[in-house]
């Protein structure tokens, strides 16, 4: 078995997955709760953050009947950046084979960069190898090479804001196996190989930020995250219609379109005051417009990274969208206008058991636990195998020898 949790700003998800012989993922139950002790992805109040997790992991434990001790957490913040580097390394095993402690050496020095003390590495993502001059390498153990170099993500996060996540684990004695990058865990799920390896821009417009992350050659090269998201477009809907914000997020929640153009003419809905004691009448048509502005807001800013990273020839494989706003109606069509690439939106299929009601956009990166969870297991089987494969191999070596000493 295998827990999956995403910590968002407006909803905490968690996913339970079976994990079989072969490390087939089949999904048990999924299930969502309100987020209450987070603002723009970081955790403000530890209290509320661990009761939120806390109702979660209930809810998913009455839905599957399994008790919930650990989990792989999904993490995310407005501060989160992405550092390439690449380092090399000389061989000087017998032979020049190169062996997992080589693989070792080289990711630690890649990974060996200058950081701030409020700074912290959340992990490394290695991108390729290069043995002797030769590119394109996802597992060099086992090559023969004198030279090893590694290209590699290095994810870095506020050291403040990651030991907040795991004193909220603390607070409800829930054990954190890894904590991983939210949009690694919904690549996992919802980007397919083709995409990765041609290149594809996959972005998640959550409650309180919006994350961009750029795929290419079968590996992640490239993130950034802006400190606006659904919260954005609900604080503004609440405060151009004068309601309350909970009034506002159900409006969008029910009547919200990504554009006026989807909209017929002189549809109306009942909104209650901001006391909540009065209703008036408010045209869908407006309610499309606010929408549309602010959509149109954070796809300038969307825009503005990828011309600043380069990536507006780089991406035939479109962009992939997940999280709640990506159910918006008309949302696919917006972008498309705005960026100019085509745009589908991210279902996490890539997983066996999950439902039509929780293969939706917003699970991706719980879902996405689950199967960074199994393919992980999978990883350290193989590499189990590997080392009783060389310590078998050393031994009929040895036999040999003396076979014909």
């Amino acid at each position: 078995m295998a827990v999956g949790l995403d910590i968002g700003t407006t909803s905490i998800k968690a996913a339970l997955g079976e994990i079989t012989y072969g490390q087939e993922v089949n999904i048990l139950g999924v299930c969502q709760a309100s987020s209450t002790g987070l603002r723009r992805g970081n955790i403000i109040d530890i209290e509320n953050t661990a009761n939120s997790i806390a109702e979660c992991l209930h809810e998913l434990q009455r839905l599957t009947g399994v008790e919930v001790y650990n989990a792989v957490v999904g993490f995310s913040s407005a501060d989160i950046l992405s550092i390439n580097n690449r380092a090399v390394i000389a061989v000087g095993n017998p032979g020049s084979e190169i062996l997992p402690e080589d693989k070792e050496r080289v990711l630690k020095s890649a990974q060996n960069i200058p950081l701030p003390p409020d700074k912290i590495v959340v992990q490394k993502v290695e991108k390729q190898y290069i043995v002797d001059g030769y590119e394109g390498v996802k597992d060099p153990i086992g090559m023969i090479g004198s030279r090893l170099e590694a290209e590699v993500s290095v994810i870095v996060a506020k050291t403040a804001a990651v030991q907040n996540l795991y004193r909220s684990a603390e607070r409800i004695n829930l054990r954190i196996d890894r904590c991983i990058y939210n949009q690694l865990l919904a690549a996992e799920t919802v980007l397919l190989p083709a995409e990765k390896e041609i290149g594809v821009l996959l972005i998640d417009i959550g409650g309180g930020t919006t994350k961009i992350s750029f795929f290419e050659k079968g590996s992640f090269v490239h993130t950034v995250v802006l400190p606006v998201g659904g919260e954005y477009i609900t604080r503004d809907l609440a405060i151009i219609l004068k309601t309350s914000f909970d009034e506002a997020l159900r409006i969008k929640e029910q009547y919200g379109v990504a554009s006026p153009f989807f909209v017929e003419e002189g549809i109306t809905v009942k909104i209650k005051n901001i006391q909540g004691n009065g209703t008036r009448e408010v045209s869908v048509r407006t309610i499309a417009e606010i929408i549309q502005a602010r959509i149109l807001e954070i796809m300038e800013l969307i825009q503005a990274q990828m011309e600043s990273l380069g990536l507006m020839c780089k991406i035939p494989g479109g962009i992939v969208i997940v999280g709640g706003e990506a159910l918006l109606p008309g949302m696919v069509e917006v972008i498309e206008e705005c960026l100019g690439f085509p745009v589908r939106i991210g279902i996490p299929e890539n997983v066996r058991g999950i439902s039509g009601d929780f293969s939706v956009p917003q699970n991706a990166s719980a879902v996405g636990a689950v199967a960074w969870a199994a393919k992980n297991m999978l990883l350290a089987h193989d590499g189990n195998n590997y080392a009783r494969f060389n310590r078998l191999f050393d031994k009929l070596g040895y036999f040999v020898k003396d076979l014909f000493s």
